[in-house]
């Protein structure tokens, strides 16, 4: 079992992300039990499940999403998170259907496949795409806002999920870029992937990094958290990873924690790979970040001829800075794609103010910036 004081801590930029009203959060944390099963009450996925199960009585459909995917964080390891899972996408279902303009991509790929959400894909005006990659523990049902939005945008949205993540039965490896090119070309019928803009966040920014050496159709990205290289360099040397981290990543790739190690020592991207990136990229990273190192934001400026970097406090981070970095990657996309003018200036400047205040907060109470 997962200890639940790391699932309190990796859970909460997870739980801001998806904009879980803080008070929800504390309550629900505070009420844990570090006894409790799953099946039980005071446990991680039953407390969590019973709030979207209240949610949906009500007809809240997106905080039942929300709330149904607090309760199969981190992944799926047995029936009651499975049953949150697919709670999850059934209630994202109901909502997307009476907000209309998005649909459901299930698309077969290597005898098994995956599925996406997709919003402005159109066959008569193909827009610029911006393609949405989570990571290893989250789904893409968290990314309903922007779908929502997505014809402000002036482009194409489509968010699916990391390999061996939610709805996508494929397993995590150095090769998963296939899928990415192999969706790429799918949606070439319905949008300009000529102007392809890859968000990703933690490992689906790394999947991105790599999918954008191997693909000339990708003209620009914007991660967060994305571990480049030191962190499997470390992995693989046997720095400990926390146990939530290990046993995720067992899961998405397949591997058993014991060879998780060797398994991912040749996962790093050179500097000399990263020099060969000619497009912009633009990356939100954190000093206190448990995963990716900041050794591996150090990389990327060494390396990356067209890199704009900021730093955010994201992992643990207050609900307001996960909203200043959803909004900056937003605008960042938006710039990259060319697209949508007011839109992303409108998202940078709310970026801008998010941010200047945490350092108003910060510098008040004599804390560094």
């Amino acid at each position: 079992m997962i200890p639940l004081a790391e699932l309190r801590r990796f859970a909460l930029p997870h739980a801001h992300a998806q904009g879980v009203p803080p008070d929800v959060l504390h309550r629900v944390l505070h009420h844990l039990s570090d006894d409790a099963k799953d099946e039980g009450p005071g446990a991680w996925t039953h407390a969590w499940s019973s709030l979207a199960v209240a949610a949906e009585a009500r007809g809240r459909n997106l905080d039942a999403v929300r709330y149904y995917a607090m309760a199969r964080f981190p992944y799926v390891d047995g029936p009651e998170r499975s049953a949150a899972q697919d709670a999850c996408v059934a209630a994202f279902d109901r909502w997307r259907k009476r907000v209309g303009g998005i649909t459901r991509l299930d698309l077969p790929f290597d005898d098994t496949g995956f599925a996406c959400w997709a919003a402005g894909l159109s066959q008569h005006r193909r827009l610029p795409l911006i393609l949405v990659v989570g990571g290893i523990t989250g789904t893409k049902e968290q990314w309903a806002p922007v779908l929502a939005e997505a014809d402000r945008l002036g482009a194409a949205v489509v968010v699916t999920e990391l390999p061996g993540v939610g709805e996508n039965a494929l397993p995590y490896g150095t090769d998963s870029t296939r899928m990415l090119k192999y969706l790429v070309g799918l949606l070439g019928r319905a949008a300009d992937t000529t102007r392809t803009c890859v968000v990703g966040l933690s490992f689906g920014g790394h999947l991105a990094l790599r999918h954008a050496l191997a693909d000339d159709r990708v003209r620009g990205l914007a991660t967060v958290g994305a571990p480049v290289r030191d962190f499997f360099v470390r992995a693989a040397q046997g720095t400990p990873l926390p146990q939530l981290v290990s046993l995720t990543l067992s899961h998405v790739t397949r591997t058993p924690p014991a060879r998780l190690p060797a398994a991912l020592a040749d996962w790093g991207l050179a500097e000399d790979e990263l020099a060969r990136l000619r497009i912009p990229v633009a990356c939100a990273v954190s000093r206190d970040d448990e995963i990716a190192p900041y050794s591996d934001a150090e990389l990327l400026q060494r390396s990356v001829p067209q890199l704009r970097l900021v730093e955010n406090d994201v992992l643990g981070g207050a609900p307001e800075r996960a909203a200043e970095t959803r909004l900056w990657l937003l605008a960042q996309a938006l710039r990259m794609a060319g697209t949508a003018g007011g839109v992303r200036r409108a998202a940078s400047a709310r970026a801008r103010v998010l941010r200047a205040r945490h350092r108003l907060a910060r510098t008040s109470a004599g804390a560094p910036v």
